[in-house]
Protein backbone atom coordinates (compact mmCIF):
# COMPACT_ATOMS: atom_id res chain seq x y z
CA UNK A 1 0.00 0.00 0.00
CA UNK A 2 1.30 3.47 -0.82
CA UNK A 3 2.03 6.30 1.59
CA UNK A 4 -0.72 8.37 -0.06
CA UNK A 5 -3.54 9.61 2.19
CA UNK A 6 -6.93 11.20 1.68
CA UNK A 7 -9.01 13.36 4.02
CA UNK A 8 -12.74 12.68 4.00
CA UNK A 9 -15.53 14.31 5.99
CA UNK A 10 -17.76 11.53 7.31
CA UNK A 11 -21.23 11.73 8.83
CA UNK A 12 -20.34 9.76 11.95
CA UNK A 13 -16.62 10.47 12.55
CA UNK A 14 -16.20 14.00 11.16
CA UNK A 15 -13.01 14.73 9.22
CA UNK A 16 -10.63 11.78 9.00
CA UNK A 17 -7.39 11.15 7.14
CA UNK A 18 -6.85 7.59 5.95
CA UNK A 19 -4.35 5.71 3.79
CA UNK A 20 -5.36 5.58 0.14
CA UNK A 21 -4.10 2.93 -2.28
CA UNK A 22 -2.34 4.22 -5.40
CA UNK A 23 -4.98 2.50 -7.55
CA UNK A 24 -7.91 4.37 -5.95
CA UNK A 25 -9.59 6.88 -8.29
CA UNK A 26 -10.71 9.12 -5.42
CA UNK A 27 -13.82 9.66 -3.37
CA UNK A 28 -15.68 12.37 -5.28
CA UNK A 29 -18.54 9.91 -5.78
CA UNK A 30 -18.88 9.45 -1.98
CA UNK A 31 -19.98 12.82 -0.61
CA UNK A 32 -20.02 12.70 3.20
CA UNK A 33 -20.19 8.92 3.73
CA UNK A 34 -20.41 7.03 6.97
CA UNK A 35 -17.03 5.57 7.96
CA UNK A 36 -18.20 2.02 7.19
CA UNK A 37 -19.20 3.10 3.66
CA UNK A 38 -15.81 4.49 2.61
CA UNK A 39 -14.68 2.45 -0.36
CA UNK A 40 -11.52 2.60 -2.45
CA UNK A 41 -12.31 1.81 -6.09
CA UNK A 42 -10.08 1.45 -9.15
CA UNK A 43 -11.00 2.54 -12.65
CA UNK A 44 -13.90 0.63 -14.15
CA UNK A 45 -13.17 -2.05 -16.73
CA UNK A 46 -16.02 -2.52 -19.19
CA UNK A 47 -16.99 -4.97 -21.91
CA UNK A 48 -19.97 -5.09 -24.21
CA UNK A 49 -21.06 -5.41 -27.80
CA UNK A 50 -22.24 -3.12 -30.59
CA UNK A 51 -25.50 -4.47 -31.97
CA UNK A 52 -27.41 -3.34 -35.05
CA UNK A 53 -30.75 -3.14 -33.24
CA UNK A 54 -29.78 -1.84 -29.76
CA UNK A 55 -26.47 -0.08 -30.37
CA UNK A 56 -23.95 -0.55 -27.54
CA UNK A 57 -25.03 -3.23 -25.05
CA UNK A 58 -23.09 -3.37 -21.79
CA UNK A 59 -22.22 -6.85 -20.57
CA UNK A 60 -19.69 -6.32 -17.78
CA UNK A 61 -18.38 -3.64 -15.44
CA UNK A 62 -15.65 -4.63 -12.99
CA UNK A 63 -13.26 -2.84 -10.66
CA UNK A 64 -10.88 -3.49 -7.81
CA UNK A 65 -12.47 -2.43 -4.53
CA UNK A 66 -11.67 -2.22 -0.82
CA UNK A 67 -13.93 -0.98 1.98
CA UNK A 68 -11.47 -0.95 4.89
CA UNK A 69 -14.01 0.01 7.57
CA UNK A 70 -16.98 -2.08 6.44
CA UNK A 71 -18.45 -4.53 8.91
CA UNK A 72 -18.04 -7.69 6.86
CA UNK A 73 -16.56 -11.10 7.45
CA UNK A 74 -12.78 -11.14 7.06
CA UNK A 75 -11.61 -11.79 3.52
CA UNK A 76 -8.54 -10.99 1.47
CA UNK A 77 -8.49 -7.42 0.16
CA UNK A 78 -8.80 -5.91 -2.28
CA UNK A 79 -11.73 -7.71 -3.86
CA UNK A 80 -13.12 -7.55 -7.39
CA UNK A 81 -16.49 -5.85 -7.71
CA UNK A 82 -18.36 -7.30 -10.70
CA UNK A 83 -21.58 -6.29 -12.43
CA UNK A 84 -22.74 -8.63 -15.19
CA UNK A 85 -25.96 -7.55 -16.83
CA UNK A 86 -27.59 -7.85 -20.20
CA UNK A 87 -31.21 -8.32 -21.07
CA UNK A 88 -32.08 -8.03 -24.75
CA UNK A 89 -34.04 -9.56 -27.55
CA UNK A 90 -31.36 -9.90 -30.22
CA UNK A 91 -31.46 -10.27 -33.94
CA UNK A 92 -29.71 -13.51 -34.84
CA UNK A 93 -27.06 -11.49 -36.70
CA UNK A 94 -26.13 -9.69 -33.45
CA UNK A 95 -25.52 -12.89 -31.46
CA UNK A 96 -21.94 -13.40 -32.75
CA UNK A 97 -21.12 -9.82 -31.69
CA UNK A 98 -22.49 -10.46 -28.21
CA UNK A 99 -20.64 -13.78 -28.04
CA UNK A 100 -17.40 -11.96 -28.83
CA UNK A 101 -18.27 -9.37 -26.15
CA UNK A 102 -18.69 -12.18 -23.62
CA UNK A 103 -15.24 -13.57 -24.51
CA UNK A 104 -13.72 -10.09 -24.10
CA UNK A 105 -15.59 -9.68 -20.78
CA UNK A 106 -14.12 -12.96 -19.50
CA UNK A 107 -10.57 -11.95 -20.44
CA UNK A 108 -10.92 -8.52 -18.83
CA UNK A 109 -12.41 -9.97 -15.67
CA UNK A 110 -9.51 -12.42 -15.36
CA UNK A 111 -7.02 -9.53 -15.73
CA UNK A 112 -8.76 -7.50 -13.01
CA UNK A 113 -8.68 -10.54 -10.70
CA UNK A 114 -4.98 -11.10 -11.39
CA UNK A 115 -4.26 -7.46 -10.55
CA UNK A 116 -6.23 -7.71 -7.27
CA UNK A 117 -4.21 -10.79 -6.31
CA UNK A 118 -0.97 -8.97 -7.20
CA UNK A 119 -2.00 -5.97 -5.09
CA UNK A 120 -2.63 -8.21 -2.07
CA UNK A 121 1.06 -9.02 -2.08
CA UNK A 122 1.92 -5.32 -1.84
CA UNK A 123 -0.15 -4.67 1.31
Amino acid sequence: MSARTVTIVTVDQGEITIPEPAWCVGHHWQPRPYLADITHNSVRVKAGAMTAEHGWVSILVARISHAPYAMVLPQPYPVVSVEVDMVAELAAEDVPKVSQGLRVAAMRLEKVAAEAIRLRGES
